[in-house]
């Protein structure tokens, strides 16, 4: 049988790991239970090893004949593709069926939480005595995004962040401290102008006929 249990009984600070497993049946036809504690080892095997080539051959949709006319090429990274799915196994990236997608953070969300990383690179930095001025503002925001991957704390500390500033009023009247540069104002205009002579015409736009000027008479037409 595939479930050894090695523990002592009288241990009871470690939970026993669940052998059910819950499997969606096609068609939206239910699901059904399967107690892996009760199989005999070879269906234990096969049905781990059926598993895991699902797994391995998943994002292979675009590993097609045209793509790669070449077999020995097509081969070669049909495989390239199935190893980089098992380290993905390996370092617990792979999609699980059934699991809660996780929330897409918005745009402002990211700049904060981009911001605080930056600023525990720098930290960390500093505590290994690196200089910041000896390194590249790319490679701190190449760590940055790391530890972004790594710490999903720093999001919802950059999400608490903008909650908490939502509701914190400015309590001074920022109109009469702040106004428009008229200088910067006329710069902006004439950016956007000139963002919207250089844009191009849609197929629609194009094919519009320009309005005659009021009180403008048909000019005649050359003839053959």
């Amino acid at each position: 049988m595939t479930n050894v249990d090695t523990n002592d009984a009288s241990d009871t600070t470690t939970a026993t790991p669940s052998t059910l497993v819950q499997v969606a049946l096609k068609n939206a036809a239910g699901t059904i239970e399967v107690d892996t504690a009760r199989l005999p080892d070879e269906v234990y095997r096969e049905a781990l090893m059926q598993g895991l080539k699902v797994i391995a051959e998943r994002g292979m949709s675009k590993l097609t004949k045209e793509a790669y006319p070449d077999e020995t090429e097509r081969k070669a990274a049909i495989k390239a593709k199935a190893l980089e799915n098992v380290d993905d196994m390996y370092a617990g990236k792979t999609k699980i069926t059934g699991a809660a997608k996780v929330k897409k953070a918005s745009g402002a969300v990211m700049t904060e939480a981009m911001r605080l990383a930056r600023n525990l690179v720098k930290d960390a930095m500093k505590a290994n005595k690196i200089k910041i001025s000896t390194v590249k503002a790319s490679e701190i925001t190449k760590a940055a995004k790391a530890l972004l991957e790594a710490d999903a704390s720093i999001l919802a500390t950059a999400e608490a962040n903008l909650k908490q500033r939502e509701q914190t009023p400015v309590k001074i009247d920022i109109t009469k401290l702040i106004h428009a540069d008229p200088e910067l104002v006329a710069k902006d205009e004439a950016k956007k102008a000139a963002a919207k002579k250089d844009k191009p015409l849609s197929a629609k736009q194009a094919g519009k006929v320009a309005p005659r000027a009021k009180g403008a008479k048909p000019q005649p037409q050359p003839t053959a």
